[in-house]
């Protein structure tokens, strides 16, 4: 696809703007300079007129004196034939230059002529009344260059009267032909006329249509794109972050468009991130002050029933023992029923101890003692000792550290955060099932992955595995306190835990991030310190 730039687009409005002003500014002058050119011709006619007038009422004052006039007459003529020669002089004048400049519809030779056979009349009459004066010479001495523009009527034998006749039939012949050719002249300025309207109406139709070329340019260039672009900033300020702008202009609007996308599919992807992560930090927070009201509770009823289940174990052993002694020889069946129901009453009960001592394992939490602490090396401990362990020899646990990794930790703590999620990835797994554990360093942290092929979780599962109280162990066993004080113990350290499973039968995998620098500020929680005693960060832990 052929690219236009905003540069070249501006360059094609500026041709068209430019072409606009040089077309009107073409019509313009061609009109003036029609006006111009008519004005000075008519002008110049209307000069030539005005001389030929005056030649015409010189030239008709003149007369031939009678014979026997007094000496006042011939001086009378004398001067009225200077006058004639001197308006013949004018008009002569005024030919020659319309004639030079061309503004005259002919080339005026019939004019000129008229002149020179009036010229050549006034000089013989001038020389027939004063012959004292010598010779005059004729106003304009290439007559004899002009022989074949002198009238036909010239005869052999002129006399003063025969040429005084001749110059009264020669200068009326002039205002006819003056008429003739400024009659021309105005037929002439007509057309430049209609011809100068016609170009002033081509050109305004002209640059209309190229104004609503640029206007519609202008419109597909600028404003169009400018206004989509302000519909998606729109649509995006109302949280429509999904809106696309779709522009097809070539240039830099068009890439504009793009990044706008580029942006707001960015932007749509942080959003669900962030929302994301402000719902996992809600449930960290529900979390939290769940365990934080079950360890107070939890406080206070193990230590309340604590008491009286000791004595129900300590009477259900001591009946024991004396109805065992009393009942000896009597029915077996009997015996062994009583000795069985006591038997289930001493398990229960020290069953119901263990569950209160988790409660106060749960809500005892003491401060801890960091150190920094091989994170691998504490793992192969507890994959050690979980091995000697029957139930779980038939599952393998696979591990296979690459090189220490070293944490900020309470080593205890972790010891037991490992062994809790290492005894319930074995329970989740059938026989010859393999847990994979990992050591590792990441994102600046240090990372132990848990994984198994075990029975897997479902979403629901996943959503509240860290919950108090929560197991969906296989046997249908367990208090469900284990994961819940590994989650307590990892927020305590300022770490991360998160679990995940690709469904039912597919496995799980439980991770672990811990600090490995000693860099984190502690700060106490004086809600959670008058009940617990635990101390807190100010942030809730996400968890991975």
């Amino acid at each position: 696809m052929f690219r236009w730039p905003i540069r070249l687009k501006l360059m094609v409005g500026l041709g068209l703007v430019v072409g606009m002003m040089l077309i009107l500014m073409g019509g313009s002058i061609f009109g003036l300079h029609s006006f111009h050119i008519s004005n000075l011709t008519l002008g110049d006619q209307l000069r030539e007129i005005g001389a030929s007038t005056n030649l015409f009422a010189a030239v008709f004052r003149l007369h031939v004196p009678r014979e026997g006039s007094s000496e006042a007459d011939r001086r009378d003529l004398l001067k009225r034939v200077h006058e004639a020669r001197a308006a013949l002089k004018v008009y002569h004048r005024e030919l020659k230059k319309n004639a030079t400049q061309g503004n005259r519809a002919d080339s005026g030779l019939d004019e000129l002529g008229l002149a020179l056979l009036m010229d050549e009349d006034l000089t013989c009459i001038l020389n027939e009344l004063d012959p004292d004066s010598g010779p005059i010479p004729p106003l304009f001495p290439g007559t004899t260059v002009y022989a074949d523009l002198l009238p036909k009527f010239k005869t052999a034998e002129p006399g003063m009267r025969r040429r005084v006749d001749r110059l009264y039939e020669t200068v009326s012949q002039l205002p006819t032909k003056l008429h003739l050719d400024f009659w021309a002249v105005l037929q002439e300025s007509s057309g430049q006329y209609k011809m100068s309207r016609i170009i002033v109406w081509s050109s305004f139709v002209m640059v209309l249509g190229m104004l609503y070329a640029l206007t519609v340019l202008l419109h597909r260039w600028v404003l169009s794109p400018v206004r989509m672009l302000q519909r998606g900033v729109r649509h995006v300020a109302r949280g429509s972050f999904d809106y696309k702008i779709n522009l097809a202009t070539g240039d830099e609007m068009q890439d504009l468009a793009e990044a706008f996308n580029e942006m707001t599919a960015q932007i749509s992807v942080t959003y669900k991130d962030l929302e994301g992560q402000v719902q996992e930090r809600s449930r960290q927070l529900v979390r939290s002050e769940r365990l934080a009201g079950v360890g107070f509770l939890a406080a206070g009823v193990a230590h309340e029933i604590n008491n009286p289940l000791a004595s129900i174990a300590f009477c259900a052993e001591a009946l024991d023992l004396r109805l065992s002694r009393s009942l000896t020889g009597s029915d077996d069946a009997e015996s062994a029923t009583v000795n069985k129901y006591l038997k289930m009453i001493q398990e229960e009960a020290f069953r119901c101890k263990s569950i209160t001592e988790k409660l106060l394992d749960f809500s005892r939490c003491n401060e801890i003692t960091r150190e920094r602490t091989d994170l691998a090396g504490l793992i192969q401990g507890v994959v050690d000792m979980i091995q000697h362990i029957g139930k779980y020899r038939g599952k393998k646990v696979s591990f296979h550290p690459r090189e220490a990794v070293m944490a900020h930790v309470d080593s205890q703590e972790i010891k037991q955060v490992v062994l809790n999620l290492i005894v319930n990835a074995l329970e989740s797994m059938d026989h010859q099932g393999t847990l994979r554990i990992e050591a590792r360093y990441t994102q600046g942290m240090a990372e132990m992955a848990f994984t198994d092929d075990g029975c897997g979780m479902e979403p629901d599962v996943l959503e509240n595995i860290f919950e108090p109280f929560f197991t969906r162990r296989r046997e249908g066993k367990g208090t469900g306190l284990g994961l819940s004080i590994t989650h307590r113990i990892i927020n305590q350290h300022h770490g991360e835990i998160g679990a995940s499973s690709e469904g039912p039968g597919k496995g799980s995998t439980f991770t672990v991030r811990l600090p490995i620098h000693p860099t984190e500020i502690e700060v106490e929680d004086p809600s959670s310190r008058s009940r617990l005693g635990v101390r807190r960060r100010a942030e809730p832990v996400s968890t991975a």
